[in-house]
């Protein structure tokens, strides 16, 4: 009997637990997922170029500053210095150029993005006059558009390999760059 009454107590506590159960609210909604702030869409960073020879040092630093309007959309801007050391003349021959640059990359499929971009550059050239050589001032304005790819180092930072084709590029002037193509090689940090 004393069995019989235990599980008969058991068996209404059960049952009046799964009746409180059915009858409890809800819990309440999960809050909606929030928005990043707008100020963790920004990166900085930018490329650096250098090169050396027995003739010629080249060395060329960019920082940019951008701004990510979607996960595949990236829009930004920069400064770009250069300083060039020609020793292939009397007397050594030094250059500076400084501009600015524009850009927008579009991710097709992550990691691999098209770049377009603008670049205003006030650049000086060696030309040579009776009796030696001179620097002339000049001024070029680059579109440039080629293929990246965007490699994570991180939750906040990726490098960037660049590979860009001067649109505006003139095989029979003076031109700041060697090439029209030109690869690139930079970081952006997120902040």
């Amino acid at each position: 009997m004393r069995i019989l009454s235990l599980c008969l107590v058991c068996l209404m506590s059960a049952i009046s637990v799964a009746a409180m159960a059915q009858e409890a609210p809800p819990p309440p909604p999960l809050d909606p997922p929030k928005k990043a702030p707008a100020m963790s869409r920004f990166f900085v960073g930018g490329w650096v170029g250098a090169s050396f020879s027995d003739q010629v040092q080249n060395v060329q630093v960019a920082p940019e500053v951008g701004y990510r309007v979607t996960p595949k959309i990236q829009l930004g801007g920069g400064v770009v210095y250069r300083y060039r050391k020609d020793k292939r003349f009397d007397s050594d021959i030094s250059t500076t150029d400084l501009g600015g640059s524009l850009f927008g990359r579009y991710f097709v499929y992550t990691p691999i993005y098209l770049q377009l971009g603008v670049e205003q550059l006030n650049w000086e050239f060696v030309r040579s006059v009776p009796g030696g050589f001179e620097t002339v001032d000049a001024s070029h304005t680059a579109v440039l558009a080629g293929p990246g790819f965007a490699l994570p180092m991180g939750p906040r930072a990726a490098s960037y390999l660049t590979i860009l084709y001067d649109l505006n590029y003139d095989s029979s002037g003076p031109n700041p760059y060697e090439r029209a193509w030109m690869i690139r090689l930079g970081v952006g940090i997120g902040l």
